[in-house]
């Protein structure tokens, strides 16, 4: 605790210490007046530079070191509240699940959080609340990143340039269920965590490692005679340890809190293939163009026409296969991705439909009281890829303002491509299915605007 706050009996309301204020087994009070510690190494150091290979050719390179002090910001917050003796949020997981000697329900509806009607006292013990808690000694997650690469002009117009990039990220979050059992087991799983008597519940610590290497080429072609054109390819690795992100929301997958490095794998964001190709023509009619048909009617009606376009294409996102529940009985969250199945045959083995988006034979649902042996982020979606067109019409009045119609298209070709299928394999009625897409049907948009 982070200050000594009255005995209930005499305040009357939370915050306060239940009864007479004496504290219960294992709550201290920091003799600092606070919680959380503070670091004074957050150091940055940046270097660069830049060489010249003859005229039209350089070569770059650079190293610094960078913070992330926003991340989650949001939640990070909620994360730092004080959760008792406050009584602010009140959550609870696996209520009514039975339990050796308690096969029936023990939890009532009209007091679920099991407060005894408590009102606005706080609960005898902060130990049985789910709450997200942050470690008191996270620090910033902090990346180390590094480039070297050449680039060449060949024309006024065109260079390309071509650059190995490369990161290692530390302190990174790892997050999920904590204080669950130590070990995969029957029995009452508390009874087998690292503080039996702190019940299992979200905890954030900045122990998380990444890593990221990518070789990166692009073709430039700026705006000149009417035409500009841009081609950028990345092939790429991202690596890390139980979760990409914050709180879950990509690639949170970790089996055993007290082990992580045995879920190191993919990002949850990670692309080995991106290339992306723009293209820009504007129609060369008109007067100071390459073609001038000498015909102020035809120049205007022929002339001021311009035509774009973005292809993307990617590799699939990586994703878990997984089996909701606690099989392994170590009080974790199923929904929490922990459990993932078996690997017991080839996964590449099917043909890709809506109603097969992998291959069902290839994985079961782990023996009780045991963790599955798929690694994390095994599999892939499907490539995604889309075509972007647009077409714009000036048309000049008053020597200098122009009057410009747009008629834009997403998704032009109005490609479906399959999204992740439902990878839940206690879920028999979807596990497999792809039940939506990875991108939006085609979208049509026409837009004006004067230029002065």
């Amino acid at each position: 605790m982070q200050k000594l706050p009255p005995a209930c009996k005499d305040r009357g309301f939370a915050p306060c210490i239940p009864g007479d204020g004496t504290l219960p087994n294992h709550v201290v009070v920091d003799p600092r007046g606070q919680i959380y510690h503070d670091t004074t190494t957050n150091w940055g150091p940046r270097i660069g530079l830049a060489y010249r290979l003859g005229d039209r050719t350089a070569l770059r390179s650079s190293f610094g070191i960078f913070y992330d002090n926003w991340a989650a910001v949001t939640q990070s917050a909620q994360n730092y509240e004080g959760a008792w003796p406050d009584i602010g949020q009140l959550l609870s997981n696996n209520l009514n699940k039975p339990i050796p000697g308690q096969p029936t329900p023990n939890t009532s509806g009209l007091d679920p959080f099991r407060t005894g009607g408590a009102g606005f006292f706080p609960a005898p013990t902060p130990f049985e609340q789910v709450q997200w808690f942050m470690d008191p000694y996270a620090k910033n997650p902090y990346s180390m990143q590094w480039n070297v690469g050449l680039q060449h002009q060949f024309s006024e117009a065109t260079v390309i340039s071509a650059n190995y990039v490369g990161s290692g990220s530390r302190r990174l979050d790892v997050g999920g269920y904590y204080n669950v059992a130590q070990t995969p087991g029957p029995g009452d799983p508390r009874q087998r965590a690292l503080y039996p008597y702190i019940g299992p519940t979200f905890y954030d610590r900045s122990i998380g490692k990444g890593s990221y290497e990518a070789f990166q080429f692009q073709l430039d072609r700026r705006f000149s005679s009417g035409f500009a054109y841009q081609v950028a390819y990345t092939y790429s690795k991202s690596i890390d340890i139980g979760s990409s992100g914050w709180y879950g929301v990509e690639g949170q997958s970790v089996t055993d809190p007290y082990h992580i490095n045995r879920d190191r794998g993919p990002s949850g964001f990670d692309l080995t293939h991106v290339l992306s190709v723009n293209g820009l023509y504007e129609v060369p009619i008109g007067k100071g163009k390459a073609f001038n048909t000498h015909s102020g009617i035809l120049d205007y009606a022929l002339g001021n026409w311009q035509v774009n376009s973005i292809l993307t294409a990617r590799s699939g996102l990586p994703y878990n296969v997984y089996v909701s529940g606690d099989v392994a009985n170590t009080g974790n969250v199923g929904w929490n991705q922990y459990e993932r199945a078996n690997l017991v045959g080839n996964v590449n083995d099917f043909t890709l439909s809506r109603e097969n988006g992998l291959n069902r034979a290839a994985f079961a649902i782990p023996d009780q009281y045991t963790f599955g042996n798929l690694g994390r982020d095994r599999l892939r979606t499907t490539p995604v890829w889309n075509v972007d067109l647009s077409v714009f019409r000036q048309f000049p009045f008053l020597e200098t303002r122009r009057f410009e119609f747009r008629a834009e298209a997403f998704n032009v070709l109005n490609t479906a491509i399959l999204g992740q299928p439902r990878n839940d394999l206690a879920d028999k009625a979807n596990f497999g299915k792809i039940l939506g897409t990875a991108n939006g049907p085609r979208q049509l948009q026409l837009g004006a605007k004067i230029i002065f």
